[in-house]
């Protein structure tokens, strides 16, 4: 357990206490900055526009940017998004008992959750698909090719589902949405719900409709409200997805999140400190644990768990197996060690699907190898 005593103030109070002397940091943090500094030149490399934080123990100990990236600047983390909306979703669950009583078992492809707007269902099998489902991309819904398996072993979908930024209407199935040219569809399942993994965009994106249509708040709002507020979070952005067919535009509840870093580092420490902050409970505790370990819904060979990456199945060999966290589209990540008291934060802006688990992977393999006590 690594619930701290130190919460850092908004960066207008003096935000996040700093020992970034080669001295400090190996005496506060317990981390060699030379070897950090080996994990910087790796993740400086991986493109023009860069940047890597590293906190343990609550010291921010390492911090360095090139290319447009700063302190200030508010840079789209892509998919790092589905863990907000997957944080949303606990909060959402703790705070409406009576509507889940089931918790992540609880069906919602209904009108009890979802708005009148994702009638027709197109596909009865939608009816059975459960929360932790949708939360662990093992609901069924089309998404990538390349990023799909049965326990057999990878599958192929045809159609495959709509990425990117798409907007309700698509993730219910009511139209097709095009990507590089061709047409994917959310219409029907690709295999019975949990029958197989899709790393589909659709699913937290039903998620935030869910939040949206039993709050009133759109993800964004709920969120600010909830947590980004109490840990300090002061100039962010969250992106919208293109327009419904009645011109309303919702918050992109699968990607699009745009913090400044040290704030991305902040929500990386909320989690590495169980959902508190400062003596109170943002997140609930069973919800924290179940985010850093691997998902029941999720049996399939992929180490992907409630919207975050995991090691649990030990991918990355000298990286401690509880090491978890966010991950989007351009080597986008919120790196959280427990066992080591660590957070880390790399923003980039490159995208390689080929090499995203390696960079994963190799970044934070250097990172924990930066650690000496």
């Amino acid at each position: 357990m690594n619930v701290s005593d130190y919460f850092p103030p908004p960066e207008s109070q003096g935000g996040w206490r700093t020992a970034f002397t080669p001295g400090e940091a190996r005496e506060r943090a317990g981390v060699d900055v030379a070897a950090l500094e080996r994990a910087w030149s790796f993740a400086a490399g991986l493109h023009d526009d860069s940047a890597l934080l590293v906190a343990r123990h609550g010291w921010l100990c390492f911090e360095r940017y090139q290319g447009q990236l700063s302190r200030t600047f508010n840079r789209d983390m892509h998919s790092c998004g589905k863990a907000f909306t997957s944080t949303a979703a606990g909060i959402l669950m703790d705070e409406h008992p009576d509507r889940f009583p089931l918790r992540l078992d609880q069906p919602v492809y209904n009108g009890a959750y979802l708005p009148p707007e994702h009638e027709p269902l197109h596909d009865d099998r939608k009816r059975d698909i459960l929360l932790g489902q949708l939360l662990s991309h093992t609901a069924g819904l089309r998404g990538n090719n390349g990023n799909t398996f049965t326990l057999d072993g990878p599958a192929e979908i045809d159609p495959a589902g709509p990425d990117g930024g798409f907007p309700d209407d698509v993730a219910c199935g009511h139209a097709a949405w095009p990507h590089n040219g061709t047409p994917t569809s959310a219409r029907t399942l690709w295999c019975d719900p949990g029958a197989g993994y899709s790393y589909a965009s659709a699913g937290p994106l039903i998620v935030g409709s869910m939040i949206r249509h039993l709050t009133g708040l759109e993800v964004a709002e709920f969120m600010a409200e909830r947590v980004f507020g109490p840990i300090g979070w002061e100039e962010w952005q969250w992106d919208r997805n293109p327009p419904e067919p009645d011109g309303a535009r919702h918050t992109k509840a699968q990607g699009g999140i745009k913090p400044r870093s040290r704030d991305a580092l902040r929500f990386g420490y909320l989690h590495l400190q169980e959902g508190t902050w400062n003596g109170r409970r943002l997140v609930p505790a069973w919800y924290a644990a179940a985010m850093r370990h691997p998902s029941p819904y999720n049996p399939y060979p992929v180490d992907y768990g409630l919207q975050v990456r995991l090691n649990a199945r030990g991918a990355a060999p000298n990286v401690p197996p509880d090491a978890y966290g966010p991950a989007g589209f351009a080597d986008n990540y919120i790196f959280v060690v427990p066992s080591l008291d660590l957070v880390a934060v790399r923003i980039g802006g490159r995208h390689d699907a080929q090499r995203r688990q390696h960079v994963w992977h190799a970044l934070l393999e250097q990172i924990v190898a930066a650690v000496r006590d």
